[in-house]
């Protein structure tokens, strides 16, 4: 539930992209920020999916110790993971654009 809002703001993003899209056809403006909050977000996906197919396999009933205990570190990782991802679009999001006029 915690990262339902980020995936909802990476679907927005990504519309956001499709709609320039349509807009500017193949002429579309290389928006440094949106590229990098757009990678930052699929990365905290990818993350989120992986840190819950861990917690789900360790619910798995009579599994092994060690294994729970391996799903566990690997869950930790990934929420780890999302963290960072979280930090990375906060960065690239708040960057300003620079102008040359």
């Amino acid at each position: 539930p915690q990262d339902a809002p980020w995936h909802q703001v990476r679907l927005l993003l990504r519309l956001h992209r499709y709609a320039l899209e349509v807009l500017y056809g193949e002429d579309v403006p290389v928006d440094v920020r949106l590229l990098t909050s757009g990678q930052a977000l699929n990365r905290h996906r990818d993350a989120s999916e992986a840190a819950a197919a861990a917690a789900s396999a360790a619910r798995t009933p009579r599994i092994a110790p060690a294994t729970a205990y391996a799903l566990g570190v690997l869950h930790a990782d990934q929420r780890h993971e999302v963290e960072a991802a979280r930090f990375v679009f906060q960065q690239s999001w708040q960057k300003e654009a620079v102008s040359t006029s």
